[in-house]
């Protein structure tokens, strides 16, 4: 019997590190590609939001190409937490598939950046982001709970109430930015996009969800070694 839990838990192992191979492969291609984004495009990543990269100069596709890379991280990260022992409520299921959603309809529905664009795809774009944002960090907070019955996941757990801190005080300072660029220019508008220009905070938030999802994925990988040396 001994020998079964040790063969299981190698196997966990084996499998979480294939999930997070995958993860790894698709959020590291999707940091990749807006990296060459923003070097070969004339926009200023202080200034311009992420959205208009995709009617840049130089480097056609290749916003869409990286939000669509990212979706599939998302979803191999939730690969990696199922294989490596950690169950999760459906609600962190819906939040993930709901990130997952929201970035694959931001990159198939560009912003309203020119006149021939339709209205509609800027909405929908508008919408798929901010569900993307929003759903991101609620799923490290969904499995909080989860992270503090496991005495070996303390350190990952703090790693993930920093980061969800920082998380929310990113999303907090691009809703200011946000707002703030969509209303007509008065002189404390114009201090507030002075200090937060909404690119910069944007990618603060973009950056912060990427940790997130790192954090997530270590804390897989932890928790499937625990379960390694537990069952031996």
């Amino acid at each position: 019997m001994a020998n079964l839990g040790t063969k299981t838990a190698t196997n966990a192992v084996a499998r979480t590190r294939v999930w997070a191979i995958a993860a790894w492969a698709s959020l590291g291609w999707a940091l990749f590609t807006l990296t060459i984004l923003h070097l070969v495009s004339s926009f200023d990543p202080l200034a311009d939001p992420l959205s208009r990269y995709a009617f840049s100069d130089h480097g056609g596709g290749m916003l869409e190409a990286s939000l669509l890379s990212f979706a599939v991280g998302v979803i191999a990260v939730r690969g990696a937490l199922l294989a490596s022992g950690i169950t999760f409520p459906r609600t962190t299921s819906v939040l993930i598939y709901a990130t997952a959603t929201g970035l694959v309809g931001a990159a198939l529905f560009p912003a309203t950046f020119t006149p021939e664009i339709d209205p509609v795809s800027g909405r929908i774009h508008q919408y798929a982001s901010l569900i993307a944002f929003l759903c991101l960090p609620a799923i490290a907070f969904s499995l909080l709970d989860r992270f503090k019955e496991v005495p070996g996941l303390t350190p990952s757990r703090v790693m993930l109430v920093r980061l969800l801190w920082i998380g929310l005080a990113s999303l907090g300072l691009f809703g200011v930015s946000y707002v703030a660029d969509a209303l007509p220019t008065t002189p404390a508008i114009t201090t507030i996009m002075t200090l937060l220009p909404v690119g910069f905070t944007q990618r603060i938030v973009f950056v912060v969800d990427f940790l997130l999802l790192a954090a997530l994925l270590v804390t897989a990988i932890r928790t499937a070694r625990l379960q390694q040396t537990d069952g031996r």
